[in-house]
Order: structure tokens, then C-alpha cells, then sequence
């Protein structure tokens, strides 16, 4: 009877049915309760499921069951890794090594618990073992040829392990996405766009797959591709785009701060600059948001803009700039200058596994953030006021 519902935990796994997994697991252990299979699977699908907590204490029991179990260490690690538990990951995947040491796939989580720290030349090494113990585990191809896209002499590389992992699985989202990585980082968007519309396609239900593409879609839009693709280059992170609005904003607002009115030539300038700020930061987050919803009839506009946070700081800095070029009042200059200063410290916001910043929670961090420029900017103005 045991062997029967660990068949049956094992195959609604793999139809990603977790709950049913987890239940029909349960029911193998009132028959062993120390089954190392079943523990496994019922962890197996508590990360699926994010239940953190459950796979935490689940492991925690199996492993006083079976302490020299690899399969139980190994899970262990994948659920702090998913934790961004780095440390904590790293020592159960070592322990499962140590017992362990010819499975490819413990060498691959391990990459990715030294990524957490940004140590890429060991993250590389544990690749470069995992790849020599099973050349063709997918996951690593895919994710040493992100990191190879990060060195400028690996990029042939870096192509080579795409395409190769490409070729194991066609139909593998993820891969196209890789694919759609390297052709991104050569300003070749037409490309990218088609890979990442491929992995949409292949797996919908991938948010930040979709978010990609929505912003891919922008940037072979015409008429305006050619000047988005200027304002934002090379960049993957909105830096150059944040920048660029703080300089047009910035000049105005200094002239006005030292109490000279400007010619009109120079509003005039500035009028003609800001067009295509404006389009960039008001009017694109639009068409994406048209895209999602021809496409998926949808309407989430928080889905549509990953990089919300963003554009609500440029927004606020947009606003809060003309009204002080209106109004002279000091506390609008500083809300423009503070949003400059922190959507371009947060440009620099990087993740080895994507292409471009997408925040889970968009709004909420955008609001938190346009929340604390607003309460340092009247801080500012509060004890400039009180100090003269």
C-alpha cells in the first residue's frame, strides 16, 4: 500500500499538483514514518507552493529520521536558497555532497547559493561542475550562459550554452528566455522579443516572462523605438533614462533657484526635451499596458510595468518639477531632486537571472518609496524654515 501512494505522490508532482501531492505523501508515511521518499516530495511541494514555513519544519522532522540522507540536505538547500538564505544553503548542500558527491544538480544549487553572494568565480567553478558530471543538465547551461553574459570576452561562450540547452529542450521557456538575454545585450530587441514571446506562449504563467516581453514589445514599437532605445542604450537597469530626466529637470530649477527668470529660448529648450521624457515615462507604461490586454485581456497595470517604482519616482519628479518652475517654492525642488537621487540609486538595482529590474510587488514598493521622498523632501523644507 505504501509503494502505491508514493507512485501516486510522485505522479501528481509532476502534474504540479501539489496539495494533492502532499496529501497522498501523508498517507505513505502513516505506513513508514520515517520514509525518506515521501518526506522528500511533501518538501518538494511545500517550495512549490512558497509554504516556507512547512518545508522548513517538514525537513527539520526528516532529517531527525534520516540524518545522512543527501536527498533531505539537498532540499533542505533548495528551500533556503529560495529563502535567500544563502549561508544556511550553502552548509545543508555541502553536507549533501560530502555524501553525495556525483549528482550535478547539488553542484548546480550550490552555484546559485554563492551567486546569492556575488561570488561568480565560484559560482562558475560549481557550474563548471556540475556541466563535467552531466553536460547536458538544462539548468546549468542556462544559467552559466547568463553569467557569461556578463563577461565581455565569454560572450561566444555564452551563446554556445544557450543554444546547446536550447537544442536539450525547445520547448523550454526558460531557455528562450536565455536566448532572448543574449540578443537583448546586443541591442538586437526584434530577437529578443521573439524568444521571450516564444517562453510567454510556452509558460503564461510566468509574470516576469510576460513583464519582459511587454517591455521588449516597447522597444520595437514605431515611431518611438528609435529614441526609447536611445534614452535607454545598453542599460538593463533604467540608470541612463533617470539620469537623462534629472539633468532636463535639474538646469530649469537651479536657474529658478538663484532667482533669475529664464528666457523663454531656454523654456522653450526644455518644452522641446521633455516630449520624449514624457512619452517615455508616461506614455510607454500605456502601451505595455495595451499589449498585456490585447493580448491576455487582462488589466493589470501593475503587471505590465515591472519597473513601477520607477516611473512613479519620474512621475513624481515630472510634477513636482513643473510645479515649482510655477510656483518657486522650494519643497518642490527638493521632491524633484531627492526622486532623481534615489530612482538613480536604485537603477543600479541588478539580478544575474534577469534583463531588466522586475520587482514583485511593484506598487507597493513604488509607493514606499515616492512615500519616503515625500517625508525627507518636507523634512528638509521643515528645518530649512526653522533654521532661518
Amino acid at each position: 500500500m505504501i509503494h502505491y501512494h508514493l507512485n501516486r505522490a510522485n505522479q501528481l508532482y509532476n502534474l504540479n499538483r501539489f496539495e494533492q501531492c502532499c496529501q497522498e505523501a501523508q498517507k505513505a508515511l502513516q505506513y513508514d514514518i520515517e520514509n525518506e521518499r515521501a518526506f522528500f516530495l511533501m518538501m518538494l511541494s511545500n517550495i512549490q507552493l512558497e509554504k516556507y514555513n512547512e518545508a522548513e519544519e517538514i525537513g527539520k522532522t526528516a532529517l531527525s529520521y534520516n540524518p545522512n540522507s543527501d536527498g533531505i540536505l539537498f532540499t533542505l538547500g533548495v528551500l533556503y536558497n529560495q529563502k535567500d538564505e544563502y549561508p544556511i544553503a550553502r552548509k545543508y548542500l555541502e553536507a549533501a555532497i560530502q555524501i553525495n558527491p556525483d549528482n550535478s544538480q547539488y553542484f548546480f544549487q550550490l552555484a546559485k547559493s554563492h551567486l546569492g553572494f556575488n561570488q561568480i568565480k565560484i559560482a562558475k567553478r560549481m557550474l563548471n561542475r556540475s556541466l563535467s558530471l552531466n553536460p547536458n543538465n538544462e539548468a546549468a547551461l542556462k544559467l552559466m550562459s547568463l553569467i557569461e553574459q556578463e563577461t565581455d570576452d565569454s560572450k561566444d561562450n555564452a551563446l554556445n550554452l544557450a543554444e546547446k540547452a536550447l537544442r536539450l529542450n525547445p520547448e523550454d521557456a526558460q531557455a528562450h528566455f536565455v536566448k532572448a538575454s543574449l540578443y537583448w545585450k546586443k541591442k538586437d530587441f526584434s530577437n529578443a522579443e521573439t524568444h521571450l514571446k516564444t517562453a510567454v506562449e510556452l509558460h503564461p504563467q510566468n509574470e516576469e516572462m510576460l513583464a519582459l516581453w511587454l517591455e521588449a514589445r516597447t522597444r520595437t514599437t514605431t515611431p518611438w523605438n528609435i529614441f526609447i532605445n536611445f534614452l535607454m542604450g545598453k542599460s538593463r537597469n533604467l540608470l541612463r533614462p533617470t539620469l537623462i530626466l534629472g539633468a532636463i529637470t535639474f538646469i530649469p530649477s537651479v536657474i529658478i533657484s538663484d532667482g533669475q527668470t529664464p528666457h523663454f529660448i531656454i523654456w522653450i529648450i526644455a518644452s522641446l526635451l521633455m516630449i520624449p521624457i514624457l512619452i517615455f515615462w508616461w506614455i510607454r507604461p500605456f502601451l505595455k499596458f495595451s499589449f498585456l490586454n490585447k493580448k491576455f485581456n487582462q488589466t493589470y497595470f501593475e503587471l505590465a510595468n515591472p519597473s513601477l517604482p520607477f516611473e512613479m519616482l519620474a512621475t513624481l519628479n515630472i510634477l513636482s518639477s513643473f510645479i515649482y518652475w510655477i510656483s518657486g517654492n522650494g519643497l518642490f525642488f527638493g521632491v524633484a531632486f531627492l526622486s532623481t537621487l534615489l530612482g538613480g540609486a536604485i537603477a543600479q538595482w541588478e539580478n544575474i537571472e534577469s534583463i531588466y529590474p522586475v520587482y514583485n510587488k511593484p506598487l507597493r514598493i513604488g509607493l514606499i518609496m515616492v512615500a519616503v521622498v515625500l517625508a525627507v523632501a518636507s523634512l528638509l523644507y521643515l528645518l530649512n524654515g526653522i533654521s532661518f
